[in-house]
């Protein structure tokens, strides 16, 4: 069969390789240049993918396609002009969309043709809103034991939401309703974003001075540049079978808010 190459990977499938990590040179939307580690664990099944911003955000996003769980880990250092020391490490868990990662497997058989080159996303994907409705606790151990190790120096910063606890397989200790939980649901008031004088009852941390008073944080981050999935290529007239010769990429920007109970607990760089 006659291989045509592609610009950026080729996919090779005569060997069976386990781990892989890749460097990628990436621009930005504002035409900068950044650098992702992206590490397919074929024997855990995931993939992470990590990054640091020019603000000095760092970034890990950890796919595990078994357990359906995407883990968006961030650490963001404090502003000393807003009286923060220090770095917050936070983490988001929500159920994997797998459509949107290719599988650890074919991940890791990625090679790089020109590994120096600055790769820019094919497709825009947009933006995805996620509101949190909870902290994690405990139902991150439940939920997946890669998460878990992704997201322990969150400690108890580590949010979801009820919707997503709906979308996986049912297991002891994930009803957020039962006084058993090991889910820890937001307080009422701070779940309502509409009043009867239009105004949400727990204001955006943007709008709020008093540090001591609660509010809703909110974190925007983008995700410039991952494998979203596979291309396949036409064989010989003769043959007419498709193979598997690159992979498509996109780009993902995400939205998180979650409620603080304190304004200066929200470090949040956009």
């Amino acid at each position: 069969m006659e291989v045509k190459h592609i610009n950026i990977f080729f996919l090779y499938f005569f060997i069976e390789p386990t781990r892989l990590q890749l460097l990628i040179n990436v621009k930005n939307q504002g035409g900068d240049v950044m650098q992702e580690n992206i590490t397919a664990n074929v024997s855990e099944d995931t993939v992470t993918l990590e990054f640091l911003r020019l603000d000095g955000v760092y970034v890990s996003q950890l796919v595990d396609f078994t357990n359906e769980v995407e883990a968006m880990k961030v650490i963001i250092p404090g502003e000393e002009e807003l009286g923060q020391s220090g770095y917050q490490t936070l983490c988001f868990l929500s159920h994997a969309a797998q459509a949107d990662f290719i599988a650890p497997d074919a991940m890791a058989k990625l090679r790089q043709k020109n590994p120096g080159t600055v790769r820019v996303a094919e497709e825009d994907k947009g933006w995805r809103q996620s509101t949190a409705t909870a902290w994690a606790g405990r139902a991150t151990r439940l939920l997946s034991p890669a998460a878990t190790r992704h997201c322990a120096p969150a400690k108890e910063r580590v949010y979801l939401r009820a919707a997503d606890l709906t979308r996986w397989a049912p297991r002891p200790g994930l009803d957020p309703s039962s006084p058993s939980s090991a889910v820890t649901p937001f307080p009422e008031h701070a779940l309502i974003t509409d009043t009867s004088d239009g105004k949400p009852a727990v204001p955006p941390c943007l709008n709020e001075s008093d540090n001591t008073k609660e509010c809703i944080c909110h974190l925007e981050l983008c995700v410039n540049w991952y494998p979203c999935g596979l291309k396949y290529c036409k064989g010989k007239p003769q043959g007419g079978l498709s193979y598997r010769c690159g992979i498509k990429t996109c780009r993902r920007c995400h939205r998180h808010q979650y409620y603080v109970r304190r304004r200066d607990a929200c470090y949040s760089h956009t």
